[in-house]
């Protein structure tokens, strides 16, 4: 069977994998003729990788709580107590490089992998050689629908591995679907206003995986709501 991609497609997946090389690259130095500033530039870029991911990971769950402190706010039962203000994180940041890293990388291992020296030892070892593939059926996202004062609906999902979901949406008679977002972090919620000012709206939901920038599997069951009511 082949094998697949060597770098893993989820972003999570890229901390790890980034630090196992960066950890064990030097120790190949010498076999692959790879020069100091090759092992900087792993090193740097392992850095950034992992500062990167975690700071859109810290920020969408500052955003989280200050969407809550703002429904709370203004929309919260009165006698419920006075809540804190979230406050903003602080990121230091590792050596800032030029983007690009994953093509970067990619070059690189090219050149390892084409180096005389090298051996499926090393590639195994450097996490260069991908999982050889199975097969896979289609994949469905899992997930429901919850209506939220003031027209809002909350959208939960399962990532289950995957990158995130495409979020589609119909409102009322609509029966085209319209594209509303890609989220790579459950929930997503849709704050739109009701198409008709103050009247209960049917909301219907659809949801489908993507990878890579690409879309994965099947569509998801619809979930239905009513907002409004």
């Amino acid at each position: 069977m082949p094998n697949s991609a060597w770098l893993p497609a989820r972003e999570d997946e890229l901390m790890p994998w980034f630090n196992n090389l960066n950890t064990k690259i030097p120790g190949y130095a010498t076999t692959l003729d790879l020069n100091p500033g090759d092992l900087t530039t792993v090193a740097d870029d392992s850095a950034m990788v992992e500062f990167a991911i975690n700071g859109v990971a810290i920020y969408k769950a500052e955003q989280r709580e200050w969407v809550d402190f703002k429904n709370l706010e203004l929309y919260g039962s009165p006698g419920l107590p006075t809540p804190a203000v979230p406050t903003a994180p602080t990121l230091v940041p590792p050596t800032v490089v030029a983007p690009g890293l994953i093509g970067r990388t990619r070059a690189l291992v090219a050149r390892i992998k084409a180096h005389p020296n090298y051996t499926e030892v090393i590639g195994e070892d450097l996490g260069i050689i991908g999982a050889e593939q199975v097969g896979a059926g289609l994949v469905k996202p899992e997930g429901k629908a919850e209506a939220l004062p003031k027209h809002e609906v909350r959208i939960t999902f399962v990532k289950s591995g995957h990158d995130g979901v495409d979020v589609e949406g119909q409102r009322a008679a609509e029966s085209d679907w319209s594209y509303l977002a890609f989220d790579g972090y459950s929930p997503y919620v849709d704050n739109r206003p009701p198409l008709v000012v103050g009247q209960p709206e049917e909301r219907r939901y659809r949801l489908r995986y993507r990878d890579n920038d690409l879309p994965v599997g099947e569509y998801s069951d619809i979930f239905v709501v009513t907002t409004g009511a």
